[in-house]
């Protein structure tokens, strides 16, 4: 449908006050009523550039009144127009002016100054009103408000950054960390995708606190977290897993090359004095892993995890990594093992043990207690036997495993679970629990089963994710 613009020459009603339009019939009226009834700012002007009409919006976006533009020649600077890079558009470049000369619409990104000197954010919009004749009567420009979208966007952004940042140090927080690790995994699994891991935690932090105050620790922590995203590559993710640990996910990143950037990481770290501290250095430990065919998310994080305290237990302020090698078990199952140390004195047990697991952790032994009840009834499994220190646990249908044919039987399995508490030589308090998991099977026979290599594999994974622990699997050797 065709706009005609009101005519001046003969409509003398057309330059009245603002907001009250005295039109001289009911249907202008009724049209200046819908106009000023409008969230968007509406301008009509002439073929001669004239305003001939402003409506409330547009009183309300640019602070100016209606009777001041009424018969004023429309210019960009009237309301300090500018696009969107925030750079003035001259009067003699007018994008109504444009609209009108050529006949055709026209869209803009702008800002206009509106009261107070308060950039407002708008779509303008210049629509040419054309006769019936063809003729250009002039043209209607709309002013939409953005600065309430903006806002809502703002708000979002604010929440979203709420939501996955440490609200201290600004880099990612472990809610944000355990939801990317849940998806790398399953990158991993899918497209076989290198990705590496790195967990820091700065060194005798607990003393910095004691010796200097909370406060002078937020600002170490800060210092830390800088360094650390100064360091990475876009694509990584740097997250405070809490207190003083960090930790970085490194995509397309193998162990060597992971090992390496948090050799960098260290160094900078060390050499890099904090003006609260005096102009003192502090230094970080960090333990290195990489995803690996059987990885959880929580696997990954613990073997990491084993390899900071690795790196703790050897004087601190350097890199250990930890890596699997596969070797082939007694069962002709592959196992996983590397070169960390174990203490020895282990009961003995009578069997054949298919598969031993060692590891520590600094769980209470109340705490481990109500794990290992968590791996028994997620398996239906039950305890057969139980003393403080060992617990025998009798699985017969493993949850995870499924037969290759109908009537194959699941093969039952015995899990022995013993723990020694370590003491710290320093302090002499309790430091650690050391675990030793040994599996079995009930019969002898069942020994050679198809089957036994793949449901002794996922037991024990199973049971080390139940549990938390960092762990070595070693090849089977306690037989009597």
């Amino acid at each position: 449908m065709d706009i005609q613009a009101p005519d001046n020459s003969t409509d003398s009603n057309m330059t009245l006050k603002p907001g009250s339009w005295m039109a001289s019939n009911a249907e202008q009226l009724f049209q200046r009523s819908l106009v000023d009834s409008l969230r968007e700012g509406v301008v009509m002007v002439d073929r001669f550039m004239k305003v001939t009409m402003w409506n409330r919006a547009a009183e309300s976006m640019t602070g100016i009144r209606g009777t001041g533009m009424l018969n004023q020649r429309w210019l960009p600077s009237l309301i300090d127009l500018k696009d969107r890079y925030d750079k003035s558009i001259p009067d003699k470049l007018c994008p109504v002016t444009e609209c009108v000369r050529r006949a055709e619409q026209v869209k803009l990104a702008a800002t206009v100054t509106g009261p107070g000197g308060r950039q407002i954010a708008i779509d303008l919009q210049a629509v040419p009103v054309i006769g019936h004749d063809r003729t250009i009567h002039g043209a209607v420009v709309i002013f939409h408000d953005l600065s309430s979208q903006l806002d809502l966007e703002q708000q979002v952004l604010t929440l979203y950054a709420h939501a996955t940042r440490d609200q201290l140090t600004g880099v990612s927080n472990r809610a944000h960390f355990e939801r990317s690790m849940e998806a790398r995994i399953r990158e991993f699994q899918s497209k076989g995708t290198t990705c590496s891991i790195i967990v820091a935690d700065i060194d005798f932090f607990k003393k910095v606190n004691d010796d200097f105050g909370h406060h002078v620790g937020d600002h170490a922590l800060m210092s830390f977290a800088k360094i650390l995203q100064q360091s990475v590559r876009v694509h990584d993710l740097v997250a405070r897993y809490g207190g003083e640990e960090f930790v970085i996910i490194c995509p397309d990143c193998n162990v060597d090359s992971a090992v390496q950037r948090a050799e960098g990481i260290r160094e900078a770290l060390a050499g890099q004095p904090i003006s609260v501290l005096n102009g003192r250095c502090i230094t970080a430990s960090f333990g290195v892993t990489e995803f690996q065919p059987d990885d959880s998310a929580i696997s990954a994080f613990v073997r990491a995890d084993k390899a900071l305290l690795v790196s703790k237990d050897n004087g601190r302020n350097q890199v250990q990594s930890l890596q699997t090698i596969k070797v082939e078990d007694a069962s002709g199952d592959v196992a996983v093992v590397n070169d960390a140390s174990r203490e020895t004195g282990w009961r003995k047990l009578k069997g054949t043990v298919l598969r031993v697991v060692e590891g520590d952790t600094s769980a209470p032994i109340d705490v481990l207690v109500e794990k290992i009840k968590g791996f028994v009834s997620d398996n239906k499994a039950e305890i057969v036997f139980a003393e403080p220190n060992h617990v025998r646990i009798k699985v017969s249908k493993p949850s995870g495993v499924k037969l290759r044919r109908t009537f194959d039987r699941h093969t039952p399995l015995l899990i022995d679970l013993e723990c020694r508490t370590r003491i710290c030589p320093e302090t002499r308090r309790e430091k650690d629990t050391l675990l030793r998991i040994s599996v079995r099977t009930v019969h002898l026979r069942d020994r050679r089963h198809k089957e036994l290599g793949q449901r002794v594999g996922v037991v024990l994974r199973d049971l080390v994710e139940h549990l938390g622990i960092g762990c070595v699997v070693t090849e089977p050797h306690n037989s009597e």
